[in-house]
């Protein structure tokens, strides 16, 4: 069966990276989950590589067995970026609904992968919506919400 590649900055890590996973996992032996950017920090990237891998692993502890997480810092090139990630992961088939991931493997095998209500499971909201203090909490896994009230 083909080994899956899944790219996320998971910035944080929310309900919408958790069903487009979940069901790739379901469908697939084995996954392997890019977390992009690791070697940025900034508002737009608040949370660690680590941070990251800790959340991504909470909400799929059941599945361990089956996806393994590698990371990746971001390049001034897309070729080298893709290069970096050859180099780490084996795998048959890229599942992305992003326009730049399709770019970047546009030689391999790309499926689409349907996300859970993208206008509301979207980072860059959950972000916004941290930073004015509204409620966000709906929009990750309990597990997320943990650590990051955690990180506090």
């Amino acid at each position: 069966m083909a080994i899956v590649l899944f790219v996320g900055r998971f910035q944080p890590f929310h309900k919408g990276h958790e069903h487009a996973i979940k069901s790739i996992l379901k469908k697939f032996n084995k996954t392997v989950i890019v977390v992009g950017s690791i070697n940025k920090k900034d508002k737009e990237n608040p949370y660690t590589f680590a941070q990251r891998k800790q959340m991504i692993n909470a909400v799929l502890k059941n599945y361990r067995s089956k996806y393994r997480i590698i990371s990746i810092p971001d390049t001034n090139s897309d070729q080298q970026w893709v290069k970096n990630i050859i180099k780490k992961a084996k795998f048959d088939v890229v599942v992305t609904r992003n326009a730049w991931t399709k770019k970047c493997f546009s030689e391999f095998s790309i499926l689409e992968q349907r996300m859970l209500k993208p206008r509301i499971y979207n980072a860059t909201r959950i972000r916004k919506l941290m930073r004015s203090k509204k409620k966000w909490e709906d929009c990750v896994p309990k597990a997320v919400v943990k650590i990051i009230k955690s990180l506090s």
